[in-house]
């Protein structure tokens, strides 16, 4: 792709954005969310890609080429989800947006198993800190998600729960190691 042309496909998708915040919004992605301005960017050069990679004429086509374009857009950024489901996985806690989110993240950052030994140190006591302030069922829940990484739905399964009641417990368990932290 030349110069020329990638100039001419940012000028394509600047005359008329709209393309892209359909696709936000048929994926549902809120204009408050964090990261949507990153996703909007992502569809930018996904719809730039699209643009190259065409096999016809886009002047002749428009309406075949914006089709094309939008499922581009489309599967670029559910690739984008896709990556951070696969990397919310791995950590085990799913993410929200608030403040024990990232509480959570800390202390699952420091549970990763390529983790230096004094961060591991202060895991393991951050752990055992917080396994004697949960209640029996919570402190089953931790041992199913950190050390089998069990999802919401395995859990509920072996407590005999809903996955909403999972959910709760998820919460509680969240809050109680923040208080441990502050």
């Amino acid at each position: 792709m030349t110069q020329s042309d990638l100039q001419t496909a940012f000028d394509f998708i600047t005359q008329d954005d709209t393309l892209i915040y359909g696709v936000l919004k048929d994926l549902h992605v809120p204009r408050q969310r964090s990261n949507f301005a990153d996703l909007y960017q992502i569809g930018v050069l996904a719809f730039v890609e699209a643009y190259d990679h065409f096999p016809g004429n886009i002047e002749v086509e428009t309406h075949r080429f914006m089709v094309y374009a939008y499922q581009a857009v489309k599967w670029a950024i559910m690739m984008t989800f896709r990556k951070d489901n696969n990397h919310d996985r791995r950590i085990g806690f799913v993410n929200r947006a608030n403040e024990d989110d990232s509480v959570m993240d800390y202390l699952d950052q420091v549970a990763d198993p390529y983790c230096n030994p004094e961060e591991a140190a202060i895991c393991n006591d951050l752990f055992e800190r917080l396994y004697q302030v949960c209640t029996p069922r919570e402190k089953r829940f931790l041992v199913l998600r950190y050390f089998y990484n069990a999802s919401l739905k395995e859990i509920a399964a072996d407590l005999n729960i809903t996955r909403r009641t999972a959910n709760n417990i998820k919460f509680k368990v969240q809050k109680k190691f923040s208080k441990l932290l502050i």
